[in-house]
């Protein structure tokens, strides 16, 4: 088949498909829909990708083995506002059109799901999120259209599903979509579950290493609470304990820091930044020794998955929608309250003071992770 594959992607993780010396510009990034791609290549399906980019002007198309690339022009959030995302779905559309796709998987119920629904060719719509829930924590006034993009696409797509049980409820219960919505849970890329062999093989070290990976600082992702839950613990074990930070803002000097100067809690925290997704996963499996994500909701969070799969420890949030699911209720992870630094910091240090509970909590999450988060389901 020859199926096309519309969202934000990770082309670098593409790259060996294509020439030596091919760049692509930078694209809107999610891991997920570059491994997605990957994994039907590698079953001989053609693939083809459509993008977006700020960093172009004209549509750029490139091609590789069995698998070629449309990278669309991505305008500014105010123009994007003015006319509705009409300019990046008309271009993603007239990509699609000349594709000659069988089908088009679309991420997100914004302009990639429009434009696979105005290009006329067969589609699956795949909902990440729920519009109103990220509403609340939104940054920039162009997420106030976002609700207004999603509506028509859950009425109109062919075909829609959503990435979590929560995210099915929940569009349901707010936008009310007059259809159903199959839940298909984000796959982990096999050399993810095969981490697992290198965690079992390190040794433990003097220092219990706490992780996080978030995608920036903003207040969904809860990264405060965090930097305040480790000073706590901090101050009760001392050195025996270190929190490594991963992702955007994170890094060395960034903005994370910078607020941890600011509120003096920056011993023992390790700004790692924004760091290579292969990087970042063999980095967890082989140095961590717990995962723990503050985030106030998710929708089916990767790196919650991942962590499990390579059969880390996960403390995720009670009360956070979308976390109790992906860890089996607490039966496969601690559930703390993330609004809470000290109940944080309280389950951060029930486990480091706990090897057993470590081990069994990383042995069900395991578990789990290989019965619902495959690629293969």
């Amino acid at each position: 088949m020859r199926i096309g594959i519309a969202g934000p992607i990770s082309m670098k993780m593409l790259r060996p498909l294509f020439p030596p010396g091919t760049e692509f510009p930078t694209t809107l990034e999610f891991p997920l829909i570059a491994i997605l791609a990957e994994q039907f290549h590698r079953r001989g399906h053609e693939i083809v990708v459509f993008a977006l980019s700020r960093l172009i002007s004209q549509m750029q198309v490139y091609y590789g083995d069995r698998i070629h690339v449309y990278v669309c022009p991505m305008r500014r959030p105010r123009w994007q506002m003015l006319d509705f995302w009409r300019g990046e779905r008309v271009a993603l559309r007239d990509a699609m059109r000349m594709s000659n796709c069988d089908v088009i998987h679309a991420h997100w119920t914004y302009e990639f799901g429009a434009a696979a629904i105005e290009s006329g060719v067969p589609h699956v719509v795949t909902a990440h999120d729920n519009p109103m829930a990220v509403l609340r924590y939104a940054r920039h006034p162009f997420w106030l259209e976002k609700p207004f993009l999603a509506c028509p696409v859950l009425r109109k797509a062919q075909h829609v599903t959503a990435v979590s049980q929560y995210v099915a409820d929940s569009l349901h219960q707010f936008l009310r979509p007059q259809r159903d919505i199959e839940v298909v849970c984000n796959g982990v890329d096999p050399e993810v579950f095969s981490l697992f062999n290198k965690r079992n093989a390190r040794a433990s070290g003097k220092t219990l290493v706490f992780a996080s990976a978030l995608g920036d600082f903003r207040t969904r992702k809860n990264a405060r609470k965090l930097m305040e839950a480790f000073g706590i613990l901090r101050r009760q074990l001392g050195q025996r304990v270190e929190l490594w930070m991963f992702g955007r803002e994170f890094e060395a000097g960034g903005v994370g820091e910078l607020w941890a100067r600011e509120h003096s809690l920056q011993a023992g925290i390790v700004f790692k930044g924004p760091v290579p997704f292969r990087e970042l996963t063999d980095s967890l499996a082989t140095k961590v020794d717990v995962f723990v994500h503050p985030s106030l909701e998710e929708a089916c969070c990767m790196a919650v998955i991942e962590a499990m799969a390579m059969g880390l420890p996960v403390i995720g949030g009670r009360f956070s929608p979308g976390v109790p699911w992906l860890l089996s209720e607490g039966n496969a992870g601690l559930l703390v309250d993330v609004t809470s630094a000290p109940s944080i910091a309280a389950g951060m240090r029930r486990l480091a003071e706990n090897c057993a509970l470590r081990n069994n909590l990383a042995v069900a999450g395991r578990e789990l992770a290989c019965s619902r988060y495959g690629i293969e389901s």
